[in-house]
């Protein structure tokens, strides 16, 4: 593994996704407008066929500059994992993971957000090894968050700082040897707690319903109607109820995040997590908003299963006042 250091358009990295060896070029670009800057969403996508793993690179385009990602899996039905986001200075790479008995084909689909390279600092900082956080110089401000997991582990849940400081990935358990890390994309910025008065960093959050369902989706809006859309940052948490009637609960890893993704204006972020499928246990399709956010999935969990839970999607601005 590397860390290697430039500050501008910079990067400290010491993980790397593989490349997927068959990728479709799915390619879109639009203009995001913004207060202090213009955005750029680029997307890309990954072959739709069974391969267990595979992963696509969404690139920003000439003299632009990576200030935020997201990435989601299409078709998964439970059935494969969201693994990885990994911003660059000027791409991101996403990966997905199928469990064994994922039968059927699945994409899966990478955006970079992307602002012109004007100078200013920017970089990636890679959480230190034994740390799930991610944190940014003081001098900088949180933009755009990411994360790897090893092979196997599920995404319980990538939370940027309400206070623009940095980002923490979480898993419900700790695996054997190398851990969970995460990535946050730094820029030139105030914290929400700055005191003057100017452009500041601010954390929108959305939790969906208490139930048992799967999936279960939430939609990050931006605060105000008439606010020009600039979100760059994506994240999502997953909490599970204890039920009171059972004194030692065992951790549940069979729920995950598979898509935190930004929608096509920069006005909001749709977060989605689901419950692991289970071949025979029945198919019913996903809600309105699974639907029409193209996150349709099947709920195939076991219908027995009582267990509560919620999810909350996360978006993130550095310049929103």
């Amino acid at each position: 593994m590397s860390r290697d250091t430039t500050l501008g358009t910079g990067t400290r990295s010491r993980c790397s996704v593989a490349a997927a060896a068959a990728v479709v070029a799915v390619s879109a670009m639009l203009v995001l407008p913004g207060t202090a800057h213009a955005a750029y969403r680029h997307r890309a996508e990954s072959a739709y066929d069974t391969t267990s793993s595979k992963s696509v690179t969404a690139t920003c385009g000439p003299g632009e500059a990576l200030i935020g990602a997201g990435g989601r899996i299409r078709n998964g039905n439970g059935g494969v994992r969201l693994a990885a986001i990994v911003p660059g200075p000027t791409s991101v790479v996403v990966r997905g993971e199928a469990y064994p008995d994922h039968a059927e084909p699945w994409s899966v689909i990478a955006a970079a957000i992307c602002a012109p390279d004007d100078g200013t600092p920017r970089v990636v900082e890679v959480s230190p090894a034994g740390s799930r956080t991610a944190s940014c110089p003081t001098d900088l401000v949180l933009s755009g968050t990411g994360f790897d997991l090893p092979a196997g582990v599920p995404l319980a849940g990538l939370v940027p700082d309400a206070d623009g400081g940095g980002v923490t990935v979480r898993t419900a358990f700790q695996p054997v040897g190398a851990g969970p890390v995460a990535y946050a994309v730094c820029v030139d910025g105030n914290r929400a707690s700055w005191d003057g008065v100017g452009l500041r960093y601010k954390r929108f959050a959305t939790t969906s319903p208490v139930g048992t369902s799967s999936p279960r989706v939430v939609i990050v809006q931006r605060e105000w109607e008439d606010e020009l859309p600039s979100m760059s940052g994506v994240g999502g948490e997953i909490t599970v109820l204890p039920d009171p009637a059972d004194p030692f609960p065992a951790l549940v890893s069979d729920i995950f995040i598979d898509a935190m993704m930004p929608n096509d204006d920069g006005s909001q972020v749709t977060v989605a997590a689901v419950r692991r499928a289970t071949a025979g246990a029945g198919r019913s399709v996903g809600g309105a908003a699974a639907a029409g956010n193209g996150l349709r999935s099947l709920d195939r969990h076991p219908a027995a299963d009582d267990t509560l839970w919620t999810v909350t999607g996360y978006s993130t601005d550095h310049d929103i006042y």
